[in-house]
């Protein structure tokens, strides 16, 4: 016999021998999943073939596997058992569940980046959330707001002074959170954070890396490392690393120098100055949760405050409202406090629609660590399992949201969100592992529009219903936040 077919024999015996070990002890899991609907597996890969595709179709196919098998239904990644539950009170339920409070093995992608901290889980996500919780309340946030108005105030400068021709004003307004973030959350000085090693790279370049992030979440043959070798991906993956590597160890290096001087109040201190101070953590787990501190609120209160600014260009009746309410509660100058911010109606409606458009998550993934029932334990989910809550497909399901796919602030009207099942909009997640910034960010991104507003008009670019989606990590506008800009009220070079 040829030994290339005996070897054949051989690989094929042992995968055989594999799959029927692996089922044998996981039979009661098996047994549970064959109790939901779903796609027909194959043995061994399960439904993986059924997921080729371009990152930005997943959340489509999820979609369409609803449409065909319902809100609760399970697929099979290789070994791994994912239940997907898509209705607003099943999702409450387990999101809420102590047994459900570990990330699922997607996150095991960002360990690299990130380590095993607050957005990954793992063994410390509890303590180093607890340590960084203080620098995201309420009364830390009320103490940023000098930073903020100082750093949106130049922001709203700039993009004043666009003229006719179309931009991206993401540019601009990442650089300003970022400016924002950098003073408070990292604890910096405005001197250290323009001067701080690869900055302007990494801010630029964080949105390729949340893409190869997503390829390998998404993609199972860049699981094999040789494959992921060939492909040059490991390379790329190695110039993200250095670069967070060097630019976390010069913000920390500038914390600890400070901190041997003088220690900020209580009140004022950065989340970065309370994981030095706290003892808890290693040099490298403090790195870590900078990268991840820094991103989570530098890039994703950018990418909110852009929709919002590009959906006020493009709807200008709620322009005009939000306008109208800046200037009646707020003024024409002078600084914004979180006190008239919550004033603006106008203005969290149109934030909430950007938050509903644009999710922050498209999806979230848990692991079921013991078994859980939903619907008067007619379900169970078995221990073990990864539980899939497609955050992006709830926000456009037309049961709970009239015309989905269109902007439409007046969703957010209090007339219309009775009448809507209030878990059907979750943009910060929910439970132990919530969103940790969402105080943060959302001051921050309305100080940005509040402020920009009061300087420029903003006009449209393209039309809404022309809007790509990209899915990496979170849900974004692929060609990029376009508008035009002029100064307002004969605002000219930032003056009035």
């Amino acid at each position: 016999m040829d030994w290339s077919i005996l070897l054949l024999y051989i690989i094929g015996g042992a995968l055989v021998a594999f799959w029927l070990l692996w089922r044998y002890k996981n039979r009661r899991m098996i047994q549970m999943a064959n109790k939901l609907p779903g796609p027909p597996t194959l043995p061994l890969l399960g439904n993986a073939l059924v997921f080729m595709n371009r990152p930005e179709e997943i959340l489509n196919k999820l979609g369409e596997l609803m449409e065909t098998y319902g809100d609760i239904f399970r697929f099979w990644l290789g070994p791994e058992l994912n239940i997907v539950v898509k209705n607003p009170t099943d999702v409450r339920v387990l999101l809420s569940s102590t047994k459900v409070n570990q990330k699922g093995p997607v996150y095991d992608f960002l360990l690299p980046f990130i380590g095993g901290g607050i957005i990954s889980g793992g063994p410390t996500w509890r303590l180093h959330r607890k340590i960084a919780i203080p620098t995201f309340s309420k009364k830390a946030v009320e103490n940023f707001f000098p930073v903020f108005n100082k750093e949106c105030e130049e922001l709203a400068k700039v993009i004043s002074q666009k003229g006719p021709a179309t931009f991206d004003c993401y540019v601009d307004v990442l650089r300003s959170t970022t400016q924002s973030v950098n003073q408070t959350v990292m604890g910096l000085s405005k001197e250290d954070s323009v001067n701080l090693t690869r900055l302007e790279e990494f801010i630029f370049k964080t949105h390729d890396m949340y893409n190869l992030i997503f390829d390998q979440m998404t993609k199972w043959w860049l699981h094999v490392p040789p494959i992921y070798w060939l492909l040059g991906k490991k390379k790329q993956q190695d110039y993200y690393l250095k670069m967070i590597d060097d630019l976390t160890e010069d913000i920390v290096r500038r914390r600890k120098k400070a901190l041997q001087v003088s220690e900020p109040s209580e009140e004022c201190m950065g989340g970065v100055d309370r994981l030095i101070l706290s003892g808890e953590l290693t040099h490298k787990e403090i790195k870590e949760e900078t990268v991840t501190l820094f991103t989570s609120s530098q890039e994703v209160a950018a990418k909110v405050a852009a929709g919002v600014l590009m959906f006020l260009a493009h709807l200008p009746d709620w322009q005009d409202k939000v306008y109208k309410e800046i200037i009646e509660v707020v003024g024409a100058d002078g600084p914004v406090t979180n006190e008239q911010l919550k004033q603006l109606e106008h203005l969290d409606m149109v934030y909430k629609e950007t938050l509903r458009y644009f999710p922050i998550g498209g999806m979230i993934q848990r692991t079921v660590m013991e078994d859980i029932s939903i619907r008067d334990e007619s379900i169970t989910l078995p221990a073990g399992t990864s539980l899939v809550i497609p955050i992006h497909n709830l926000h456009r399901d037309p049961r709970y949201w009239e015309d989905p796919n269109k902007v439409m602030p007046e969703r957010f009207l209090p007339e219309n969100v009775k009448k809507r099942d209030p878990n059907a909009f979750v943009p910060f997640g929910l439970g132990p592992m919530d969103c940790l910034g969402r105080v943060y960010g959302t001051a921050l991104i309305k100080t940005v529009v509040v402020w920009v507003l009061r300087y420029a008009k903003l006009e449209p670019a393209i039309s809404l219903d022309n809007i790509r989606l990209n899915i990496a990590i979170s849900v974004t506008s692929y060609d990029g936040y376009n508008i035009k800009a002029s100064p307002r009220n004969g605002r000219i070079n930032g003056l009035s």
